[in-house]
């Protein structure tokens, strides 16, 4: 008797311990998917997209005018992390649309560019830097302007095309996101006001 109450603890140990190390086994093998998803902190990226641009002040012909041009913009840059990266960025404007033939502008910048997310797919975002531009019309002949370089800011919000809660694990943070953004060219006393206005498409390596 004391035989078969022995063999049937034994038993019931060993059952118990197998059965332990099964769910053991399968907690391991199942919790990297679930726990651990792959999220991407910093990352390159490229933007296109369309400008308007509108150039104000004082010339020689006319002591108030305003020209207004349309063209293309480049953008290209590192994101640290979700709060700060930086941008270098290329503008050109080539379509007339204002009263005096038009005043085509060209525009090279780098930027330091804080941001931080607003909601779970819109990122706000700030340009803070150094920028050269330079009239390439009839505007430099009228004394619009001809060029010059300094300090130079702007703000936009980007929002994100991608899926995060399908893709979080396999996107890896490569996804695509429309922005918009304005940005002052060049802000300093004696240059006149360059406004440009952008929206584009950006995509995160």
């Amino acid at each position: 008797m004391k035989k078969y109450i022995l063999k049937s603890l034994l038993i019931l140990s060993i059952l118990s311990i197998c059965g332990y190390a099964g769910d053991k086994y399968t907690t391991f093998a199942e919790s990297p998917i679930i726990a651990v998803p792959i999220d991407k902190t910093s990352s390159w990226y490229l933007g296109i997209g369309i400008v308007r641009a509108k150039l104000r002040g004082c010339g020689l012909v006319k002591c108030s005018y305003e020209d207004v041009t349309y063209g293309a913009m480049i953008r290209g840059g590192y994101e640290f992390n979700e709060y700060f990266g930086v941008e270098a960025r290329g503008i050109r404007t080539f379509l007339d649309k204002g009263p005096f033939g038009g005043t085509p502008l060209q525009h090279v910048g780098i930027f330091a560019k804080p941001q931080y997310p607003v909601a779970e797919q819109v990122n706000a975002y700030g340009l803070l830097g150094y920028g050269y531009t330079e009239n390439l019309g009839n505007g430099a002949r009228l004394n619009y302007f001809d060029n010059d370089h300094g300090f130079s800011a702007g703000i936009g919000l980007e929002y994100d095309l991608s899926d995060r809660a399908l893709n979080s694990y396999t996107n890896q943070g490569k996804n695509w996101s429309l922005f918009v953004d304005y940005q002052r060219l060049l802000i300093k006393s004696g240059v006149a006001d360059m406004d440009v206005t952008s929206l584009g498409i950006k995509y995160d390596f």
